[in-house]
């Protein structure tokens, strides 16, 4: 018969035993719950841009039609909504994305101090991998990827090697939400500055709409993450 202490460890990789009383892993709880309620926030402002620009798709219409019935002052009121609207998304966008760093940053840390397995990418692209033209295409999901494998509880602390590992199918459909939801909105802004003719507005509304979609799909994912990180490293034994 097999004994149960010599059966194969997850993954191939040998375990080995830890000595007692090691500090304990604590999450920033605190930065995951600011950058989650910022980015439920940016969600839902990205959700009334959709609406608002749906709105302005036919009050343009209405001014290219036969017998035109909208007032300067509601061309006035979807222009302000809009300008409103977009100062309100850019800034969420911009909080969310420094709490959401704060967060990834603590979790990278743990994730080193937890598991010795060499990461790809040093502690500090936690943060500059979002700044490298082109680079921040992929290196940002490097180091989630990376914190996700350390972390998950069956990834032995010591010798361990994370190529062995699973990588995150959560991680990469996030990922790619949030990359095509940039540019879907990158293009909708070139779209405005090309002229103002109703076929601009209406393509301008279909693609507020989508990434609308893609910012609720990409928020429950990124949301799902940062709570599964959270779980797996709390009160885990920090070896380093």
């Amino acid at each position: 018969m097999t004994d149960p202490d010599q059966a194969t460890p997850a993954f191939g990789i040998p375990v080995v035993q830890l000595p007692p009383d090691l500090p304990r892993a604590k999450p920033a709880r605190a930065a995951r719950f600011v950058a989650s309620a910022l980015i439920l926030l940016s969600t839902a402002v990205a959700l009334l841009a959709a609406w608002q620009s749906w709105r302005s798709y036919w009050l343009v219409r209405d001014v290219f039609s036969a017998v035109p019935t909208v007032t300067e002052d509601q061309l006035r009121e979807a222009t302000e909504r809009t300008t409103l609207l977009s100062y309100a998304w850019l800034a969420g966008v911009a909080l969310s994305g420094i709490a959401f760093l704060a967060w990834l940053w603590r979790a990278r840390i743990n994730s080193a101090r937890m598991c010795d397995a060499p990461q790809r990418l040093r502690i500090r692209w936690a943060v500059l991998a979002w700044f490298v033209p082109i680079g921040n295409l992929w290196l940002p999901q490097m180091v989630l990827g990376d914190v996700w494998r350390a972390s998950r509880p069956d990834t032995p602390a010591r010798g361990g090697d994370l190529r062995k590992v699973p990588a995150s199918k959560l991680i990469a459909i996030w990922w790619a939400l949030f990359v095509l939801m940039h540019a879907v909105d990158l293009f909708a802004v070139n779209l405005l500055t090309r002229d103002s003719s109703v076929a601009t507005f209406e393509s301008v509304f279909f693609a507020n709409s989508i990434s609308g979609g893609l910012a609720v799909l990409t928020a429950l994912a990124i949301l799902i993450i940062m709570r599964r990180v959270d779980r797996w490293q709390d009160d885990r034994e920090l070896i380093r």
